[in-house]
């Protein structure tokens, strides 16, 4: 039996369609969220959104475990059906709600530093991070359904909390560079 490496493995999830296809929704949820972050107003619920950062330093536990529930997610799509559009629905949000959060500190002229620091830079860990897990699971769902071995399902573990590494260290980070900003 051949052992494979764990960045060997991340090698061929970034091959498969699954993974571009949830790129390209991620992005296409980024750009709409872009743009509704940018044209928010004084009163939109997405201005309150932005200002709930500068409290992050004191809801690390929070700010952890909602990155973790994202890349958690892309398992409770797969006992949906039809799996893959959850799994595309999750990933357009997930950049929606990323782009949002950046658009709108970067229209308020103030936060713009706050907003790229405590969200664009964590999001180079949990946005890889969400797609890496999202293909996994959606390449071992069809596995299972064409009824061949789980053999995906066995090499997907240490990949899996690699994933759940990053997304609590990109959390971490986030929690961080609000502190800093703060002082």
């Amino acid at each position: 039996m051949r052992k494979r490496h764990v960045l060997g493995f991340f090698d061929e999830i970034v091959r498969t369609p699954a993974f571009l296809f949830l790129s390209a929704m991620f992005l296409c949820g980024a750009v709409a969220g872009g743009l509704t972050g940018l044209i928010a107003g004084e009163e939109d619920g997405a201005v309150q959104l932005a200002g709930l950062i500068s409290a992050l330093p004191a809801q690390a536990l929070k700010s952890v475990l909602c990155a973790l529930l994202w890349v958690i997610l892309p398992l409770l799509c797969t006992m949906l059906r039809p799996a893959a559009l959850f799994l595309a629905g999750l990933c357009a949000a997930r950049g929606f709600v990323l782009a949002l959060t950046v658009a709108v500190g970067v229209a308020q002229k103030n936060g713009i530093f706050l907003s790229v620091l405590t969200t664009g830079l964590p999001a180079v860990l949990s946005a890889p991070a969400l797609l890496a897990a999202a293909a996994m699971v959606w390449c071992a769902s069809e596995q299972r359904a064409a009824g061949r071995s789980t053999a995906l399902l066995s090499d997907c573990r240490i990949p899996y909390m690699i994933c759940l590494a990053l997304a609590a260290a990109s959390a971490l980070l986030r929690v961080l560079c609000a502190a800093l900003c703060s002082l």
